[in-house]
């Protein structure tokens, strides 16, 4: 495999294809005539295809170098160019899904009588070494009863869909199948959604949701860069942002939440990732700013923009900082919760520092010209950094120092800080205030050279004071002087720094579980047969996903739990398990001003006769499952799943992932539909001090 380095990208030229393409599904073939359009001048160029295809050359003279290691591809070189650069290849054969397959399990190509899916990884266009950017025009002629979608604006002249893409692109899509399709014009851009069938009013909430986030979005950022925008339904239960339109499965695209959650993140990617291309060798930072842009705005306009933030370094705490940590730059794409948790959470509180210490003008204003200046071209983490970063006097960057550890520290540091408060005192001095604050930096190596928020309460003020604080080394004493009495501090309160929380700022959460060093599932030995093989293929489910599962049986654990090791959560299986038995031995009685439905001692005879109250409401395992979870998060976390029915616990093998920052769920049996749903409050946090808390 060819690898480009980052001047490789910049310098190379654009090609051209000019492509003629005819589709026959019923018999899994493609029939491509592709002339392409290379550097005037060059004598030869080199490309991969398909394996399984049949190619020719016309113009030049074609050579077969090798097929890659793992079979799929095959090298070829043209030798012999023309001197205007222009080459016809022509190729043929049968698309057979391979054994590769892409998150949500979809194959990596499709082509059968229910749909067609191609793109880079498929090699279904000839990719030219040291080209990684081109335009094309597109021909296809497929079943009658078809629709066909590829990038821009389409056009059927003859029962043949035209397509032309003049923006650089670097992929070239080609899907289709038997949909619905339905439409509306906005502003000279073409909204479109596909559906397999019909359904006029889940269309038109996609067409104008679509609408509304592309006026926003182009107001933010500038103009909406394509020609059409196009919602597409998916066999696989996928949520992809492509150049100038979204996949997303048959299930999601019918979940009510998804029109303004997954459809504004793809909307947004066509800027993002679609519209300035990532340069991957310097790390991934399209998916970081996605996020904070359309997820955490969308939170922030609802007011609960400090909660979301809260949640993302819990993510990062829960899945990363432990055993999954890496750099920001070495992130190239979502492949588990570790990934996920610093090339979505850990990017995004980065870009919600910039904005911090820019402020909202400077950093939208920022937005719009990185915008401009790198439109259809490749942009690394150092560009976007480099364009979002306050000014400075001079504004060069290669001098600035402040830039220079902001980049060191936040992009190729793996880690997070570790802030401590350590001691609050008030003296009086004449007639001022004197609030000395020691701050500490617990984490290993040197310190981080940041910029802290602090909230000051002041006596006989109802507004508090916010304070700018800036540490640069491990230990730090800061003093500030009030005409008023300082009453009580916070530090950070909305969880404006990336950092790593302390313990007691995570409550306890199915997600704290699910990231453990190891999750033991305890289930019931007197279980059924279908109840073992339903737990154990949730037991699997969540192996695919966390890599960290141990299944055993409720008579190989003592019942203390003495032999748990470090680091390891225990989810106890069903109503029937033994364990439950003995709660009141293993808890201590609890005072938590939180919810009735944490484990505690008084819960242990609810649960032994299958019954808990939450919020006054009486809840029984023959018409609710449950998840129930140990408040107390000093221990070793511990976790219950009421449920005993296999097809339910399958539902929730599937559901329960979603729900990670979670600690109470009930869902309505026979349905598995979720009626309670709570997060634990933060009790103590250890970034407040008020006279006799800290």
């Amino acid at each position: 495999m060819l690898i480009l380095t980052a001047s490789d990208i910049f310098a190379a030229e654009i090609i051209h294809h000019k492509i003629h393409v005819r589709l026959s599904p019923a018999e899994n073939s493609i029939s491509v005539t592709d002339e392409v359009k290379l550097p005037a001048g060059s004598d030869s160029a080199e490309f991969s295809l398909r394996n399984g295809l049949t190619v020719k050359a016309s113009g030049a003279e074609l050579i077969l170098l090798d097929t890659s290691a793992a079979g799929h591809l095959r090298h070829y070189r043209i030798n012999r160019l023309p001197a205007d650069g222009k080459v016809q290849l022509s190729y043929e054969g049968k698309i057979v899904p391979g054994q590769t397959k892409g998150p949500f399990d979809m194959p990596e190509s499709v082509l059968s009588t229910e749909n067609v899916y191609l793109d880079k990884r498929s090699a279904w266009l000839p990719d030219f070494n040291g080209h990684p950017l081109q335009t094309f025009s597109l021909q296809v002629k497929a079943p009658q009863n078809w629709q066909i979608i590829s990038q821009g604006k389409r056009r059927k002249v003859a029962g043949v869909y035209l397509f032309d893409m003049q923006q650089p692109q670097d992929d070239v899509y080609l899907l289709g199948g038997p949909y619905q399709r339905f439409s509306k014009n906005h502003h000279g851009i073409e909204i479109v959604v596909y559906l397999y069938q019909a359904d006029t009013t889940l269309a038109e909430k996609y067409l104008q949701t679509s609408a509304d986030y592309i006026d926003m979005y182009g107001d933010w950022i500038g103009r909406y860069p394509y020609a059409k925008f196009a919602v597409v339904e998916n066999r696989w239960q996928t949520g992809y942002g492509m150049p100038s339109f979204t996949l997303l499965g048959s299930r999601v695209i019918r979940l009510p939440f998804i029109l303004n959650t997954s459809l504004p993140h793809e909307i947004l990617h066509n800027w993002w990732g679609n519209g300035v291309y990532i340069d991957y060798s310097k790390g991934n930072w399209s998916e970081g700013l996605t996020a904070y842009m359309s997820d955490h705005f969308n939170s922030e306009q609802q007011g609960k923009g400090s909660e979301y933030r809260r949640k993302a370094l819990e993510r990062y705490a829960n899945f990363a900082a432990e055993h999954g940590d890496f750099a920001r730059t070495d992130f190239r794409s979502r492949h588990d919760e570790a990934s996920q948790a610093i090339g979505y959470s850990k990017s995004l509180m980065l870009f919600h520092m910039l904005r911090t210490m820019a402020g909202n003008d400077d950093f939208n204003n920022s937005i719009r010209q990185f915008w401009q200046r790198y439109q259809f071209k490749y942009a690394s983490f150092t560009d976007v950094i480099e364009q979002l970063y306050p000014a400075s006097d001079n504004n060069d960057h290669d001098n600035n120092n402040g830039y220079r550890s902001f980049i060191e520290q936040w992009l190729n540091r793996t880690g997070a800080p570790e802030i401590s408060l350590d001691k609050v005192s008030v003296d009086k001095l004449n007639d001022d205030y004197l609030l000395t604050i020691k701050i500490s930096q617990q984490q290993h190596g040197p310190a981080y050279q940041m910029q802290i928020p602090l909230e000051v309460t002041l006596q006989g003020k109802t507004q508090t004071v916010r304070e700018k604080l800036f540490l640069t080394e491990k230990n730090n004493l800061i003093t500030l002087k009030y005409k008023q009495k300082p009453l009580a501090v916070t530090l950070d309160p909305d969880y404006d720094v990336f950092r790593l929380l302390h313990a007691n700022e995570r409550p306890a959460s199915l997600g704290r579980l699910f990231g453990a060093k190891k999750q033991l599932l305890v289930m019931p030995a007197k279980a059924t047969a279908e109840q073992i093989k339903a737990w154990q293929r949730l037991a699997a489910t969540w192996s695919s996903l966390y890599n960290n599962v141990e299944l055993i049986y409720d008579n190989e654990l003592d019942k203390e739990m003495k032999a748990v090791a470090d680091g390891t959560a225990v989810w106890l299986l069903g109503w029937n398990n033994e364990l439950l038995k003995n709660l009141q031995e293993i808890f201590t009685s609890q005072d938590l001003a939180s919810t009735s439905a944490t484990f505690s001692s008084a819960l242990s005879p609810a649960l032994s006769a299958h019954t808990v109250t939450i919020d006054g409401q009486q809840l029984h395992a023959d018409k609710h499952a449950l998840v129930l979870l140990d408040a107390d998060n000093s221990r070793t976390p511990l976790g219950f799943i009421g449920a005993d029915d296999p097809e339910v616990i399958a539902l929730l093998a599937r559901k329960l992932p979603h729900y990670s920052s979670y600690a109470v769920l009930a869902f309505e049996l026979p349905e598995v539909k979720n009626s309670i749903k709570q997060h634990l409050p933060v009790l103590k946090s250890p970034m407040v001090w008020k006279p006799g808390h800290l």
